[in-house]
């Protein structure tokens, strides 16, 4: 019986507490219309936008968590936003794994050098534009300058190299895999390694056997110069890999991959044959420098008027990776918000209709993100985009900035969510300019732009149709 009676009395809350959050004379009946919170929504703001040169990247960094992955390499003619050449610089070094002794080659026994081949691994998800099976050249040369791995390397920094190249090659770019038998024996110097035949996706550049006759040369000179990879990289300070031929399209390199390096083939003794690799690996105990070097040119291209046109309100955007192109958006005067909690905001831009949307050979940006100078003067990425990347939440759910075709009005936007940079605007933390870059795999750094090709040209402020929109949504406090 008692039991019936709670539930009675507990059923009877229930459609209390429903019936009061659905009858306002219930809860919050007391309150004065002044007392209320006042919700508001605007959206009606307009916004002045241009295209700028971007400041050149950070390309290297001493500090493993800010290093490119990939390297971009090419000369790459973009029908919209012109020249775009990446060129790749990069030490070798004798190759260990961390912590442990360098291997040595088994040089003391060598009878002569069959080959000398750079090997470069291409990046899956790395190529853009019109790539496989385009032509393609690159040039290899020896550096001059010893790069200092304490130091940072920007996309502008002017590399010194030999005056002549030690190889080139034209070549026709894919993403099949194709075969090299492999006679490495960097684990063993008393036998030959057996031959295996490996498969995958790459480059091969063959050198000069002169230059690996004197590397060997060096090294029986003093075999300790491999243990000391200073002493190793102020005779062999590494390579430039310079593009040569204009492309449409943008290739990619991963460096890092325990298969890329520069491979000397020859025979021992008993006519056996081996393989030395020289690696590109960075390790802990000996930390080598790869960057990439940047030109960017806009002769002849519709970005030239827009870069021209100073502080206009320009009508389209144009958005580019590595160290190209990049939007700068003010926002308008917000002494409208005084005295207000920023519930939610908004900026959608729309993607320009036209010869910029050929997405078969050149794919939308996949991710935009916004930067913002701080009460500090430093450049920085908004705190909507930080709060995303701390909890683990992939930008597109937690802040957006990635392309969803709008089926309603035909076209394409990207939009990202900013309340917390708007309040932070507000309470003057943060300047009221804002800028648009694409990133690479959720990466809040300049070395993933560094790693990126894509671009993305949008309407601007003024568009009848598709303008840059804010929409805030707000509570009068």
């Amino acid at each position: 019986m008692k039991r019936n009676i709670f539930w009675g009395l507990g059923a009877l809350l229930a459609i209390m507490l429903i019936n009061a959050c659905a009858d306002p004379t219930l809860v919050g009946g007391g309150l004065l219309d002044e007392d209320r919170a006042e919700v508001g929504f605007s959206d009606t703001f307009t916004l002045q936008v241009a295209t700028e040169l971007s400041d050149p990247l950070m390309t290297y960094s001493p500090f493993p968590v800010l290093q490119a992955d990939r390297f971009l390499f090419g000369d790459f003619r973009d029908p919209v936003f012109g020249q775009a050449k990446s060129t790749i610089n990069m030490q070798l070094v004798p190759p260990r794994t961390n912590f442990s002794a360098v291997f040595h080659p088994n040089f003391a026994d060598i009878t002569g050098v069959d080959s000398v081949v750079l090997i470069l691994p291409y990046t899956r998800g790395g190529f853009y534009g019109k790539t496989e099976g385009e032509t393609f050249g690159i040039r290899v040369t020896e550096l001059t300058e010893v790069f200092n791995e304490d130091l940072e390397y920007f996309s502008d920094h002017e590399v010194s190299i030999a005056s002549e190249p030690l190889a080139e090659l034209e070549f026709i770019a894919t993403l099949d895999s194709i075969s090299y038998t492999d006679y490495l024996d960097n684990t063993s110097l008393a036998e030959p390694a057996e031959a295996d035949t490996l498969n995958f996706p790459h480059l091969r550049v063959p050198l000069p056997t002169v230059w690996a006759e004197s590397l060997i040369s060096f090294y029986l000179a003093d075999t300790t110069v491999f243990n000391e990879s200073d002493r190793f990289l102020e005779r062999f300070p590494g390579f430039q890999l310079e593009p040569t031929v204009p492309t449409e399209g943008m290739l990619a390199f991963t460096l890092q991959s325990i298969r890329a390096g520069v491979h000397i083939y020859y025979r021992d003794s008993t006519d056996s044959p081996r393989d030395y690799q020289l690696a590109f690996q960075n390790d802990q105990l000996d930390p080598i420098v790869q960057f990439a070097t940047f030109e960017h040119n806009y002769e002849d291209t519709d970005a030239v008027e827009f870069l021209e046109n100073g502080e206009e309100n320009d009508s389209l955007l144009f958005v580019q990776g590595m160290a190209g192109l990049r939007s700068k958006i003010k926002l308008p005067d917000l002494s409208v918000f005084e005295n207000v909690a920023i519930n939610q905001a908004f900026l959608d831009f729309y993607v320009a209709r036209g010869e910029s949307l050929d997405t078969a050979n050149y794919p939308l940006a996949r991710q935009i993100a916004v930067k913002a100078e701080n009460d500090a003067g430093e450049e920085v990425f908004i705190s909507d985009m930080i709060f995303a990347d701390n909890a683990q939440v992939p930008f597109e759910a937690g802040f957006g900035g990635v392309p969803e075709f709008i089926e309603s009005e035909g076209v394409v936007r990207y939009r990202m969510a900013i309340s917390t940079y708007l309040q932070e605007v507000l309470e003057g933390r943060m300047s009221d300019e804002l800028y648009l870059i694409p990133i690479e795999n959720n990466d809040l750094t300049d070395a993933k732009r560094s790693e990126v090709a894509e671009r993305v040209l949008f309407y601007g402020g003024e568009h009848p149709q598709f303008p840059v929109t804010l929409s805030v949504t707000f509570t009068r406090l």
